[in-house]
């Protein structure tokens, strides 16, 4: 019987120009805010590829804050539901 790896799955579901597509609407040094709790204002530092991940990652540091980063999905910036673009 031949299984496939998980990874490999997951590559054939979502193909490589998809996510390169994806990762042209996010760039670095673009800003975000957080939608719940108090305003605070979030930019991109680096986009990452990770193997086994659908999505690449996306690093954010706060706006006058450099010290405080997250990392996020980038279908968490993509999809617009816990951040949206800052105007």
């Amino acid at each position: 019987m031949n299984s496939m790896h998980p990874v490999g799955l997951l590559k054939k579901m979502m193909p490589q120009e998809a996510k390169r597509r994806q990762a042209r609407n996010v760039a670095i040094g673009d800003r975000y805010e957080q939608r719940d709790g108090p305003v605070s204002l979030w930019v991109v530092e680096r986009i990452s590829e990770v193997r086994m991940s659908r999505f690449p990652l996306v690093r954010l540091a706060r706006v006058g804050h450099p010290d405080i980063t997250k990392t996020v999905s980038l279908s968490a910036l993509a999809s617009q539901n816990e951040y949206r673009v800052a105007v």
